[in-house]
C-alpha cells in the first residue's frame, strides 16, 4: 500500500483533493500530527504548607478633609 501525504494550505484545497479522492475511488484517511507523542508525566510537586496568614498591617490614609 502506497501513502501520500499532502499538506493543503485552506480547507477549500483540502474540499477539491477530497472529491478528486472520491472520483478516483481512492480511500483517504486523516491523519493528525498535532499531540501524537505523549508527553511523560511528571510527579506533582507539594508546596509546602503554611500554618497561617501573616497580620495585614494597613496604615491608615491621611485624611484629607478642611
Amino acid at each position: 500500500m502506497e501513502s501520500l501525504v499532502v499538506h493543503p494550505k485552506n480547507q477549500m484545497e483540502l474540499n477539491a483533493l477530497k472529491s478528486t479522492l472520491k472520483e478516483m475511488g481512492i480511500r483517504f484517511e486523516k491523519f493528525h500530527t498535532r499531540n501524537t507523542k505523549t508527553a511523560p508525566k511528571q510527579d506533582p510537586k507539594a508546596a509546602p504548607r503554611k500554618e497561617s496568614k501573616p497580620a495585614r498591617n494597613f496604615k491608615e490614609k491621611p485624611k484629607t478633609d478642611l
